[in-house]
């Protein structure tokens, strides 16, 4: 057994409590996972999945990739922080859904 347990179901916030997606994910704390080279550049592509989002920035190789000590585990308060322009995605985003991100302006495509 780990020192981590997995909850069996995310707390939850009250219905018209006025608090946004990212806001949930917060309380949730979905993990972000995100490769070390975040640390130059930002993201490229941001999936959304039920329990987790994935990002990366466009400048991963499939052998960056393969090894696992080239990717980091994140909150979402963080890579939020570090990233402010994904927000407004991640507010409107369902999850499955991938945004590329041209630049740093917030606006996004849907790469479904």
């Amino acid at each position: 057994m780990g020192f981590f347990r997995r909850r069996t179901k995310p707390q939850e916030l009250p219905l018209g409590s006025g608090e946004s997606q990212v806001d949930r994910m917060m309380v949730e704390k979905m993990p972000v996972f995100l490769s070390k080279l975040h640390s130059e550049h930002p993201p490229r592509w941001v999936t959304v999945h039920a329990d987790r989002l994935e990002s990366v920035t466009g400048f991963e190789s499939p052998e960056y990739m393969a090894e696992a000590t080239n990717h980091e585990v994140w909150s979402v308060s963080h890579f939020v922080g570090d990233f402010p322009f994904v927000r407004g995605f991640l507010n409107e985003v369902q999850p499955g859904q991938t945004a590329r991100f041209d630049d740093v302006s917030g606006k996004y495509t849907l790469d479904d």
